[in-house]
């Protein structure tokens, strides 16, 4: 490079860096960020702090950073920032040794850096702007290691570092690895020491992971089972799965939900491809090479509904291509205008976003910490299990406090209590991040909504029942309540027949203002029952139950628990009917 050209690439380099602040999140938003964080409080990859496999070498950085006091979050933020900085400079000089020139090179690395997924996750807590940015150093060193062995040992380390931030990382550097190597094939002693120190540290670096997970057996049985979920619930051998032929435009054109400028990035890159063909330019198809294993991947077995960060390292292709593209009329400074066209335009769609991002708490964490500061820990509390992880970062070890996955799992036989759920209600303490902002065309479409609801229970319990067990209650051999219910209705009954303690499947009776509903024997453990009824219009309902046997587990010497024990209601819910 020219001196002048060494101080166009520092100045971008700085003025890019500068505007990455304007993407630190405010708070972290999904799942996995909070497994992150977790990891970073208490590194365990059996329990999914964070989940398989480990991401070993980006939480033991942001635990080095987590040492001078920073919160884990911020932790990772820090990391992550560094990651995103370091993007531009490192696909820069990985486009100069595809190939291209100086002009095409920064243009396409400029682009690539205002995209809006990889300008909005370089200030979240996920490890894939990081992973990316190492990884395009390692395929530039590679890539030069054609022709420089130092540089080819250096780019083994590198992608051995990359694979330890992200596996997938090991996609993108293989074919730089095997074009270095072929180059190298006669230096036999270098490839092998080079091939040793990149696989021992990839390797080590899981191998650290299962020794601080505290068990190999169960890190090695935890990845499996996230192997097996990823090909049973994310991947094509999903049958409910979207067809491959609609996820080829959700990865390959659409990652980021705006049409119009995605499409136009692409049709930009397809027309690179052909003057490639036309002027026989290796540079881009050599792009396209480079980045198409991890492409193909993506599609065919990563979870489409993240499909923006998935995306991020392999979107360099779209980035580079078009910056070659709006090269093709071989007018640096037209092509210069051109790009910083399509980089305004990107910027300008993005800034909402960005707004969104760091100003405010994503809702759950919104909900969390209304619940942390205005619950008192004697209050019962339901917390929706889509927000879990989230839950335990910022409410750990919370008594009273019980996980659900559907509405009809909350429970309010023990009395009144707290739900924080995913959804907007009524009268709640609703946070919400509109739809209408970008953003929700770039994240991962949940947790754009939370609620903090006070729920009163409609059950009065009264004769036969014993005392509250936070989220099911026994009853004796008959049971009396009254439910403050007005209107016609499903009413829904879940309970618990004792049958491994009784010598008889018993007779269960279920009436509603004195009618039976069902009689039936109980020849299962679990029972689950649904009626429509009708309610006192000016009066409780009363919900009576029956059973013809119990048991005393204390007489049974079973236990120390000396009640008679009938059934055990578990789950009771009423839903009106019109």
């Amino acid at each position: 490079m020219t001196r002048s050209q060494k101080l166009i690439l520092i100045v971008l380099t700085i003025v890019i860096a500068l505007t990455r602040f304007l993407a630190v999140a405010h708070s972290l938003f999904d799942w996995d960020e909070a497994l992150f964080t977790l990891g970073v409080r208490d590194y365990d990859v059996t329990n999914h702090h964070p989940h398989p496999p480990g991401y070993p070498l980006f939480i033991a950085a942001a635990k080095l950073v987590h040492l001078l006091g920073i919160p884990e979050f911020r932790s990772l933020q820090v990391i992550v920032f560094l990651g995103a900085v370091v993007l531009f400079p490192a696909l820069f000089f990985l486009a100069r040794e595809i190939g291209f020139n100086f002009t095409t090179s920064v243009c396409g690395a400029a682009i690539f850096a205002f995209l809006p997924n990889v300008w909005i996750y370089g200030g979240t807590g996920f490890s894939d702007v990081p992973g990316a940015a190492i990884g395009f150093a390692a395929c530039a060193l590679l890539l030069r290691g054609r022709s420089d062995k130092r540089a080819y040992l250096l780019g083994a380390i590198v992608l051995g570092i990359a694979a330890g931030i992200r596996p997938p990382n090991l996609l993108m550097g293989a074919v730089p690895a095997l074009l270095a190597t072929w180059h190298q094939r006669k230096a036999w002693k270098h490839v092998l020491l080079a091939t040793f120190l990149g696989g021992a540290i990839t390797a080590g670096s899981y191998a650290g992971a299962a020794l601080a997970s505290g068990s190999i057996d169960g890190y090695v049985d935890i990845v499996k089972a996230q192997s097996q979920w990823v090909h049973d619930k994310d991947s094509y051998h999903n049958p409910y799965r979207a067809s491959l032929r609609h996820l080829t435009k959700i990865f390959f054109v659409w990652p980021v939900q705006q049409k119009q400028q995605m499409t136009a990035l692409t049709v930009l890159a397809l027309l690179s491809l052909i003057a490639a063909i036309v002027k026989r330019r290796p540079a881009p198809f050599l792009t396209l090479l480079l980045f198409a294993p991890m492409a193909i991947i993506a599609w065919l077995h990563f979870d489409f509904a993240a499909a923006a960060r998935y995306a991020i390292p392999y979107m360099a292709v779209h980035a580079l291509l078009a910056a070659d593209a709006l090269g093709l009329a071989r007018s640096a400074k037209l092509q210069v205008a051109l790009c910083t066209v399509v980089i305004a335009v990107f910027v300008v769609w993005t800034v909402p976003a960005l707004q969104l991002q760091r100003t405010s708490d994503s809702p759950p964490v919104a909900a969390l910490e209304w619940l942390r500061a205005n619950v008192s820990a004697s209050e019962r509390v339901y917390i929706h299990g889509g927000i879990g992880p989230q839950a335990e970062v910022f409410v750990p070890g919370r008594p009273n406090t019980v996980f659900f996955e559907e509405s009809d799992q909350v429970s309010l036989l023990s009395g009144d209590a707290w739900i924080v759920d995913l959804q907007m209600k009524p009268g709640a303490h609703n946070f919400v991040w509109p739809r209408t902002n970008p953003l929700w065309k770039i994240l991962r479409r949940r947790n754009f909504e939370a609620s903090v609801a006070r729920e009163t229970s409609m059950i009065t319990f009264g004769e036969g029942w014993h005392g509250d067990e936070v989220a099911f209650r026994w009853m004796r051999g008959e049971s009396v309540s009254q439910l403050a219910v007005r209107e016609k209705g499903k009413l829904r009954l879940r309970l618990y027949v004792p049958l491994d303690l009784l010598p008889s499947p018993p007779v269960v009776e279920v009436r509603f203002n004195g009618n039976t509903l069902e009689r039936f024997p109980a020849t299962s453990a679990e029972i689950e029952k649904t009626w429509s009824v009708t309610a006192r219009p000016d009066a409780p309902s009363e919900l009576r139950i029956l059973t013809s046997a119990t048991v005393n587990p204390a007489k049974l010497g079973r236990s120390g628990d000396s009640r008679d024990l009938g059934l055990r209601l578990d789950a009771l819910s009423w839903s009106p009917q019109p």
